[in-house]
């Protein structure tokens, strides 16, 4: 899963200027400067064409390993297009690892700041129109945790990551009990994927396919370690209330999610190491 902490530096692998040339509507993007994380997986980079911001990301060979649909990812950043949820897509090529889309303005939240409970409503007013109002694109697959679980699990190679893998589905398992209606969803809501500006958006659409939308919710409380209050405050403006069923289910989900990190976390580190 992404929204995990940026633990390796990951292979080099990318041969930024020829992509670029390589692409001729990408021909007067001029880079500026590199940003902060990326992981070992991809490379991300402030750039400008003429007086217009743009972020260029650049893959490395490491996100077919880890399993990562570029293709998926353009067609989510289609569908919200419009919908003030995330940035305008400008170019994608995901054959050749290349994605462009506009600057948006702001800058992206603190761990800290999501327990700020003005902010915590309007990122679950945020999820709550993504949800509700944004179609999945027809041609993503819903998340298969399972398969992404032992993906992760495969690259750790060793007994304790695939026991891992076994308890985290039973976590969600039991958390798909309290049937809810798949969604489109995010995936990734932490806080550097979360931009405080004029108006809160989210970046970094990678992880994004059809789920449970209260997997969104388990990120953001696990991730970030919010205590029950702040945790039912964000389920309320995310689902309109706090539903019994949905707490029970989104207390199973912060279980697992917090397994889905560590084998994300080893799997990345794995990753790395191959190259």
């Amino acid at each position: 899963m992404g929204g995990l902490p940026f633990l390796a530096q990951g292979p080099a692998g990318v041969k930024r200027q020829r992509l670029l040339d390589e692409c001729p509507a990408l021909a007067d993007v001029k880079l500026i400067r590199r940003l902060g994380g990326g992981g070992g997986w991809n490379e991300t980079w402030l750039a400008a064409r003429g007086v217009e911001g743009l972020v260029v990301r650049f893959d490395t060979p490491a996100v077919r390993l880890l399993g990562l649909d570029r293709a998926a990812e353009v067609d989510v950043l289609r569908a919200i297009e419009g919908r003030e949820l995330g940035p305008e897509l400008v170019f994608a090529d995901p054959r050749r690892g290349v994605l462009v889309t506009r600057r948006l303005p702001g800058r992206a939240c603190t761990p800290g700041g999501l327990r700020d409970p003005l902010l915590l409503r309007n990122l679950g007013a945020n999820l709550r129109r993504l949800h509700e109002t944004v179609l999945p694109p027809p041609d993503i697959a819903p998340l298969d945790m399972a398969r992404s679980l032992d993906r992760y699990a495969s690259l750790v190679g060793n007994v304790r990551a695939r026991r891992t893998a076994r308890e985290t589905c039973r976590s969600l398992r039991a958390a798909a009990g309290h049937r809810r209606k798949p969604a489109l969803c995010h995936n990734d809501p932490v806080a550097q994927n979360i931009l405080r500006g004029p108006a809160l958006r989210l970046i970094d659409w990678e992880f994004s396919a059809p789920g449970d939308p209260l997997f969104d919710l388990a990120v953001v409380i696990g991730h970030h370690d919010l205590d029950v209050g702040q945790g039912r405050a964000l389920l309320g403006a995310a689902r309109g209330r706090v539903y019994p069923s949905d707490w029970r289910g989104l207390t199973h989900l912060v279980v697992g999610y917090e397994n889905v990190r560590l084998l994300w976390e080893a799997a990345v580190r794995a990753v790395a190491q191959i190259d």
